[in-house]
């Protein structure tokens, strides 16, 4: 049986605090990834999503203590080195971030970013790095490859900007790629040619994807599984069809009453009550029972354990079919 590309055992992030103690935000995530694989990872802000994927990366802050495995072929990326991790980057890992103006390095051309990392990781001359560069930006439907190549981030239009993101990822061929929330912010029309972009890129080199987003509707059109995030917590797990039309966990339940409609039941738009709990404040038993419409009194007493009530699908809910409530 071969491995699978990446797989996440019990991972754990706990945060450093000023008075000495840590303060736990990520907690008992595992899952698996497939080579050419999709997974979307939803879940409101405060969830822990854009922390997941930093742990992938090995980005997180100095702050930050992760424990568990994340294995990537194999290798587990938390017993890496820096050294180890820099030659992982990039080459097996690619990650795409939110906002590519801050991404960017303002004082470089935007073909010497994608050229750079050709030119120290695949001792490439800087010449045809910069070629190649032009070819990435073709790849990824860049309008006069060649002279943007040589321009600056801030002359760029953000759709502009993030395809030099997807290209700067996509330069040394990583199996897998990540991409954090790549179309918060960008317009409709711009969004729809950047998730083409992605999904072509992926299909054609056979990388897997990790998809952050807050957004269902891209979820659904890209990812072909769905994992579920809610204060560091996963709440449910799936293929995307069941997840978004046989939902589980009654937080899943609730993103998809909030999800914006043409003609809203009452002409009201549907909401969850009240915010995602900070860190230091969850609530007892399970941490969205403060804003579950379904909670019971035994709610309160635990955390729900995460079970497997069919095949391929997960939730963590005591009043999920087949858990017995206590």
């Amino acid at each position: 049986m071969t491995q699978p590309l990446l797989r996440i055992e019990n991972l754990a992030i706990s945060i450093d605090r000023p008075d000495g103690a840590r303060q736990p935000i990520v907690t008992d995530i595992s899952l698996t990834l497939e080579a050419g694989e999709t997974l979307g990872i939803v879940g409101e802000s405060g969830s822990g999503k854009s922390l997941l994927a930093l742990a992938v990366m090995g980005l997180l802050p100095p702050v930050a203590r992760p424990t568990g495995r994340i294995l990537l072929e194999g290798r587990d990326l938390l017993a890496m080195d820096d050294e180890t991790l820099c030659s992982v980057r990039g080459r097996r890992v690619g990650l795409i971030f939110q906002e590519p103006l801050t991404a960017l390095n303002p004082a470089m051309t935007v073909g010497d970013q994608i050229a750079e990392g050709m030119v120290i990781q695949d001792g490439l001359s800087w010449r045809a790095a910069r070629r190649e560069a032009i070819t990435l930006l073709d790849r990824v439907r860049m309008p006069e490859a060649a002279r943007l190549s040589r321009s600056y981030p801030h002359a760029l239009s953000g759709g502009q900007r993030q395809r030099v993101g997807i290209a700067i990822a996509l330069a040394m061929k990583p199996a897998l790629m990540i991409a954090d929330e790549p179309t918060t912010a960008l317009d409709v029309t711009v969004q729809a040619e950047v998730l083409d972009i992605l999904d072509d890129l992926t299909r054609d080199a056979g990388m897997a994807l990790i998809l952050v987003s807050h957004d269902l509707g891209v979820i659904a059109r890209m990812c072909a599984r769905t994992l579920v995030l809610y204060a560091g917590r996963r709440l449910e797990e799936g293929l995307t069809r069941d997840v978004l039309t046989m939902p589980l966990n009654p937080y899943t339940r609730g993103l998809l009453r909030a999800v914006p409609r043409r003609q809203p039941q009452d002409g009201r738009l549907q909401t969850i009550p009240g915010t995602v709990p900070s860190f230091a404040a969850l609530p007892p038993g399970c941490v969205f029972s403060d804003r579950c419409p379904e909670r019971i009194d035994a709610c309160h007493a635990a955390e729900p354990r995460w079970t497997y009530p069919v095949p391929g699908r997960g939730v963590r809910c005591i009043r999920a079919p087949g858990e017995a409530m206590p």
